[in-house]
């Protein structure tokens, strides 16, 4: 089991358009610093397939979603995407969102401005007090963020 993995539920199901929501945030947030790297892919593709009910997905369906996702690239239209996304997820997913969205973007472990920036911004949205996203955070580098 990847590291993104152990962030989600062994029982997760998903609405489709819960699914696709909660991955384009966790792409966003982890794009906002202008760059991908191999590990934030690998750990892309383990959270597209697990989102979506599936095993694995391939490479192509990765890439599909990322040009999907990739037109937000300034990072004002990131924030205002994750603004108008986040508060469409059903509130018992929130933290979800905001813990995968973390995990993704920790996989690289080279902070960015950016990215801290976001997950405040997602955290705001998502009506997650300052203390629970500290302890959430907290969660999250302990594992490294997702790596396997």
């Amino acid at each position: 089991m990847s590291g993104i993995d152990a962030h989600l539920p062994p029982d997760l199901a998903l609405s489709p358009a819960v699914a696709y929501a909660m991955l384009e945030i966790a792409y966003l947030v982890t794009a906002i610093d202008g760059r991908l790297t191999d590990e934030e892919l690998a750990a892309f593709q383990v959270l597209a397939a697990r989102l979506r009910g599936l095993q694995s997905v391939s490479n192509a369906d990765v890439e599909s979603l990322v040009a999907k996702f990739a037109h937000n690239i300034d990072p004002e239209d990131i924030v205002a995407r994750v603004q108008a996304l986040a508060p469409k997820l059903p509130v018992e997913h929130h933290e979800l969102a905001y813990v995968l969205a973390l995990a993704l973007a920790f996989v690289d472990q080279d902070p960015h401005e950016a990215e801290d920036r976001l997950h405040t911004v997602l955290g705001d949205v998502l009506h997650i007090s300052a203390d629970r996203r500290e302890a959430l955070a907290r969660r999250v580098a302990l594992d490294g963020g997702g790596t396997a």
